[in-house]
């Protein structure tokens, strides 16, 4: 749990009893649990969790008046993907026990899923006290819940098909399709297709969480291809200069192809990397290499081990 200092007074913490988040599956319900390794863009999450509170104390340890409306409200964000939304927002009934729900489609994750479940105010409430809750809104109490979706590499919208039937060459492993806008989602905006028929390539990217070295090979190779796709793809002539124009679109693809950039290449420009691409391509590959390999030994480094 999470609590900031507030400039009022909040209720004590055991004023409101929250369980456990729950994940509803085809099999089953289970608590939400810390790491989900299997968790890919094709799996919605659908998740309630009971939380109750007493109103009566609730209100009186924050110098409320007895009919100030609460609310319960819940909040997701997804770490990779940059995206976030308001999943509910639920005025406490008189005895104060409800059921919160999240539904979150697949395609807007990634990375790690954060869920915050905050006790607000649900209207102005006039007071000359500066130190009372007033404004509608102000938070009372802050709940936070952290769930890994896929360890610590990242993964894009990835779909199994049978390449022949898809019109792609039958015997590519991989196939990527980038963006045709720099505001599309970054959530969505690039796909990747796995050869239902290859299935070293298929068991690879199911075991993405805990690889075996031979996969982890194969997990190198297509991360390498990959990024090559969306560094060329970023150094577009007519994308390059307008990137910093996304800054502030943070879930774009823009937004997102000027992190990559950044991270692997932190002390050049677009415009220096498309000019060194063109004049030296051999040159400027073996760069990619290097940036990438220094990137995978950094997020080595700080990733967080499974919990399972």
């Amino acid at each position: 749990m999470s609590r900031a200092v507030p400039p009022f007074l909040i209720p004590e913490a055991d004023v409101i009893t929250a369980h456990p988040w729950l994940l509803h599956q085809d099999n089953g319900t289970v608590a939400l649990p810390p790491f989900l390794p299997d968790w890919d863009y094709n799996t919605d999450l659908h998740l309630t969790r009971e939380v109750r509170v007493d109103t009566v104390r609730a209100r009186r340890d924050a110098s409320l008046p007895a009919d100030a409306p609460l609310l319960l409200v819940v909040e997701w964000t997804a770490v990779a993907a940059q995206t976030s939304d308001r999943a509910c927002r639920l005025p406490l009934p008189p005895d104060g026990g409800v059921t919160l729900a999240v539904d979150i489609h697949g395609a807007l994750l990634g990375g790690a899923l954060i869920l915050t479940t905050r006790l607000v105010l649900g209207q102005d409430v006039p007071t000359s006290d500066p130190f009372l809750a007033q404004r509608a809104g102000d938070v009372l109490y802050e709940d936070v819940s952290r769930t890994e979706l896929q360890g610590s590499a990242g993964r894009l919208p990835t779909y199994v098909v049978n390449f022949a039937e898809a019109g792609f060459d039958p015997d590519a492993r991989w196939h990527v399709e980038l963006p045709t806008s720099l505001a599309e989602p970054a959530a969505a905006a690039v796909r990747l297709y796995l050869n239902g028929t290859d299935d070293e390539v298929v068991n690879a990217a199911k075991k993405a969480a805990a690889p075996t070295p031979v996969q982890q090979r194969i997990l190198a190779w297509m991360e390498t291809d990959l990024a090559g796709h969306l560094v060329e793809s970023a150094l577009r002539s007519e994308w390059r200069e307008t990137l910093h124009d996304y800054s502030d679109e943070v879930d774009s693809i823009g937004a997102s192809f000027a992190v990559l950039l950044t991270i692997l290449f932190p002390h050049e420009s677009p415009a220096a990397l498309a000019a060194l691409r063109d004049s030296d391509p051999g040159r400027f590959r073996s760069r990619l290499q290097g940036a990438l390999k220094r990137m995978r030994a950094h997020r080595d480094d700080h990733a967080v081990p499974p919990a399972v």
